[in-house]
């Protein structure tokens, strides 16, 4: 097996990870799973790529640097509302380039990360006497950061300015000798960020509105809110997929000790990777996630080479976008790519470990490995046809006759249930049928207390309406409003509810 030379300082990541989901015990066995799977199946596939002993990396950036001018094209389409393959590509009412991803951060920091291998990638000599790459990579830079900036990322520029500086200064040796290359790409790179003005300027009203005053930013709000979470289960976290929960208690003190906060009305995550798991897994997943951090930079500066440092420079926007986001669970198109950058940063520096399994333990683990392989595949054409039956309800008003693939699916299971029972709910009221509603808002009242959801607080409480009953309905939207306290819509409810009390 051939292994990162800080195998040990990665492997602390999915160590602490499942000490702390095994200590914390499974709330929501379905989050835990999918959660655990995905962490996992990132730390197989790191590691995985090291048996290739691919020695030209250059040529992965590269597909990534292709990537990256495909998105920005789906960019410039949806921003000026071209109509270029329409039923391909979402667009949105307030021309938003948010890519594939449908989300305007994550879009920018993917964007981010390949402009600055693209310039990289310039200074390289995969793109020595090719013309025609070098051509390419500058309209990718130009196209890109055009992109970007349009889209008003802070993050995203932020994360422009610190990687080509860290890269500029690292590789300032083959900055010298392609001197005109480089001149060219700033010139592109200024020249489409003048173009794109617009979001130039929303950046920095965005900027301004987080110092105007203190939790002036919804995201400080959250930020303090989720540290107060944390501070009541701090070793080993509340369990992976409790954080709407405990969230919400802890938004519930804060709001009144800061009533004029922004607070989001709605909110699945703390907009930040690390916070996240301290909630969910404490201080042992924490740990094991800061290890695995520091090995690596420790391995980037011990060997001290120019190009370690340059893949940091390439790390540094999705990185950064963690700490605001979770892009990791918006888009597993970020986690691997995370990844494959993580491994041209360590490729280079490897060790082998002998196989001393006997044959029959090696025809076992290749037999276990296609078995899973299977599995898998299996999974994952199955829950295509869940996603695709979900959609087709969904966008067809509900009229599809019925949910069988996604309700035998474990991964939409769940929300499928929810929308089925919702559109029951639904029916029983406008037929008046008391019994049915009786049924249904208890079915509710059930899912509401594994996961305290808005909008199943939505559904008991219209039940409850529907039957006639002020108090119960009262009491569910005192509950709601101590889960989501900054909600307008619930406080005009229990306004209402004192006024007729």
């Amino acid at each position: 097996m051939i292994l990162p030379a800080n195998y040990k300082g990665l492997l602390a990541l999915p160590v602490g990870i499942l000490l702390a989901a095994a200590l914390a015990g499974v709330e929501d066995p379905i989050t835990w799973l999918f959660r655990i799977t995905y962490v996992m199946a990132g730390v197989i596939f790191l590691f995985g790529l090291f048996q290739f002993r691919l020695k030209n990396t250059d040529r992965i950036l590269l597909l990534i640097a292709i990537a990256t001018l495909l998105h920005s094209v789906v960019g410039i389409l949806q921003l000026f509302q071209l109509p270029v393959l329409s039923s391909w590509i979402t667009r949105t009412d307030n021309a938003i380039a948010t890519g594939v991803f449908q989300q305007v951060n994550v879009m920018a920091s993917f964007l981010t990360t390949g402009i600055l291998i693209s310039v990289y990638l310039c200074l390289r000599p995969i793109s020595y006497k090719r013309l025609y790459l070098r051509a390419f990579l500058l309209v990718t830079i130009s196209v890109a950061t055009y992109v970007m900036v349009a889209t008003g990322s802070r993050v995203g520029l932020l994360s422009a300015i610190l990687g080509l500086l860290m890269l500029l200064i690292a590789y300032r040796n083959q900055v010298i000798k392609n001197l005109k290359t480089i001149i060219a790409a700033f010139v592109l790179i200024i020249v489409a960020s003048l173009l794109a003005k617009e979001g130039l300027h929303q950046t920095v009203d965005k900027t301004y509105k987080v110092v105007e005053a203190q939790y002036s930013d919804q995201r400080a709000s959250i930020y303090r809110i989720s540290l107060d979470a944390f501070t009541q289960a701090p070793i080993k976290g509340h369990g992976i997929g409790t954080f709407l929960g405990q969230f919400g208690l802890a938004s519930s003190k804060f709001y009144h000790q800061h009533p004029n906060a922004k607070m989001p009305s709605y909110l699945t995550h703390p907009h930040n990777e690390l916070l996240q798991w301290a909630i969910e897994g404490g201080l042992l997943a924490v740990l094991g996630i800061l290890t695995a951090m520091f090995s690596v930079l420790w391995f980037a500066f011990s060997y001290k080479q120019q190009r370690l440092i340059v893949y940091l420079a390439m790390l540094l926007p999705i990185t950064l976008h963690t700490q605001v986001e979770l892009p990791f669970y918006l888009s597993s198109l970020h986690w691997f790519i995370w990844l494959t950058l993580l491994f041209v940063l360590l490729n280079n520096y490897a060790v082998i470990k002998h196989n001393s399994l006997s044959s029959t333990a090696n025809k076992t683990l290749r037999g276990l490995t296609l078995l899973l392989l299977t599995i898998s595949l299996v999974f994952l054409l199955q829950t295509s046809r869940a996603q695709q039956q979900l959609y087709q309800y969904i966008s067809q008003s509900q009229q599809t006759p019925q949910l069988d693939i996604t309700l035998s699916n474990p991964y939409y299971k769940t929300y499928a249930q929810q929308i089925v029972m919702r559109s029951h709910l639904h029916a029983a009221i406008a037929a008046e049928d008391s019994e049915k509603i009786i049924q249904i808002t208890s079915w509710f009242e059930t899912e509401l207390g594994k996961k305290p959801e808005l909008k199943l607080f939505e559904d008991v409480i219209n039940g409850y309406i529907a039957l006639g009953l002020d108090q119960q309905r009262c009491e569910a939207i005192n509950t709601s409003l101590q889960y989501y306290p900054g909600n307008k819509v619930l406080q005009n409810l229990q306004d209402e509810c004192l006024t007729i009390n």
